[in-house]
């Protein structure tokens, strides 16, 4: 949606449209996430189990 107005959509094409979902929780004064995307074509992508906050390598 624009800033100034939250009733009006902006609508955006994406190549390779996906939903993404997670939970986590603060362990030890950080915060730990797990995350999972799911996109077309019955795929879901997660990152490895190296991969840290911030960090798009290691996905499979």
């Amino acid at each position: 949606m624009p800033e100034g107005d939250a009733l009006k959509d902006t609508v955006t094409k994406y190549d390779l449209p996906g939903e993404m979902t997670g939970t986590g929780e603060i362990r030890n004064g950080f915060a730990h996430i797990h995350v999972v995307m799911g996109v077309e074509g019955d795929r879901a992508i997660a990152p490895g189990p190296d991969a840290r906050a911030g960090q798009l390598t290691g996905m499979t």
